[in-house]
C-alpha cells in the first residue's frame, strides 16, 4: 500500500490559486491600502490607486514585511515580530486551512476503491454512462428491503400506518402537536379554592337500582335513540378488533 504525502508548507509570498484575488481582501490588506488613498479622492483616481496596489506598483512594495496574503492574494504588511505570517488576518488564515484540507481530502481519495452500495448492486439508473429514462430495481424484495432499512415503510400493514402517520403530521404541522387553547366558559384564569380540612363530612344515602338487560336497553333507547345506539355498538366492535382506541 502506497502512502500519499499530503503535507504542504506554504512559503512567504505564495498564494493559493483557488482564492487568488477571488475573495474579499482581508483586514491587513485593507489597512495597507487605506494609507495610499488620500481624503476626498476622485473615483477615477481611486481606480488607478487600487489597480497599482493589486499589481504591486506602489511605493514600499520592496519592503520585506510587505507581501501577498496566501489566501486573498492582496498585499499587506506583516506586523509580527519575527516576520513569519503568510496571511493578513485570522479570517484569511482560516480560509487557507479550509482550502488545504479540501485538497488533502481529494488527494487521499485518489487510488481508493469506493465500496459498492445497495443502490449500486440492485438499482439500475444508468447504462454505459447514460441515465435511464425509467430506472428499475432488480427485484421487488430489494426495493422493499432498501426502504425497510431506512424506516420508510415495510411489508404488510406498516405501509398504511406510515401513510397515516405522515397525514397526521401534515395536519398537525409537524411531529410536535401545536398547543390548543380550550375555552372553559371564562374560567381559564386561576382561582383560589378554600378547602375545609377539619370536621366530619357526612355522606348522603346511596340508592341502588337493579335493572334487567331489557330494561336497560329500553331506557337507553328512550334517552339516546336507535341511531346513536347502533353507532356505539359498531364503535365497540371496531375497538375490540383493535382498529382504533376508545
Amino acid at each position: 500500500m502506497t502512502t500519499v504525502n499530503t503535507s504542504i508548507t506554504m512559503k512567504k509570498g505564495e498564494v493559493l490559486k483557488h482564492t487568488f484575488l477571488k475573495v474579499l481582501p482581508g483586514t491587513g490588506a485593507i489597512e495597507l491600502a487605506r494609507k495610499y488613498f488620500p481624503p476626498n479622492v476622485e473615483y477615477h483616481d481611486a481606480l488607478e490607486i487600487a489597480s497599482a496596489l493589486i499589481d504591486g506598483h506602489f511605493e514600499g512594495v520592496d519592503d520585506p514585511k510587505v507581501r501577498r496574503c496566501a489566501h486573498c492574494g492582496y498585499y499587506y504588511r506583516d506586523i509580527t515580530k519575527n516576520n513569519s505570517s503568510i496571511t493578513c488576518c485570522k479570517q484569511c488564515a482560516s480560509g487557507k486551512d479550509i482550502v488545504l484540507k479540501a485538497w488533502r481530502r481529494e488527494v487521499r481519495k485518489v487510488g481508493k476503491v469506493r465500496r459498492l452500495t445497495w443502490l449500486d448492486l440492485h438499482y439500475a439508473s444508468s447504462y454505459k454512462g447514460e441515465p435511464l429514462e425509467y430506472p428499475f430495481w432488480s427485484s421487488d424484495w430489494h426495493m422493499f428491503e432498501y426502504d425497510r432499512k431506512r424506516k420508510v415503510y415495510s411489508f404488510g400493514d406498516d405501509f398504511e400506518q406510515y401513510v397515516a402517520q405522515q397525514k397526521r403530521k401534515a395536519e398537525m404541522g409537524g411531529k410536535r402537536k401545536t398547543p390548543e387553547r380550550i375555552d372553559y366558559d371564562g374560567y381559564n384564569a386561576p382561582r383560589n379554592i378554600h378547602v375545609k380540612l377539619g370536621g366530619h363530612v357526612g355522606c348522603g344515602k346511596v340508592t341502588v337500582i337493579k335493572q334487567s338487560r331489557e330494561e336497560i336497553e329500553a331506557e337507553l333507547l328512550a334517552r339516546y335513540g336507535a341511531k346513536k345506539l347502533q353507532q356505539e355498538r359498531v364503535r365497540a366492535q371496531m375497538a375490540a378488533l383493535g382498529r382504533y382506541k376508545i
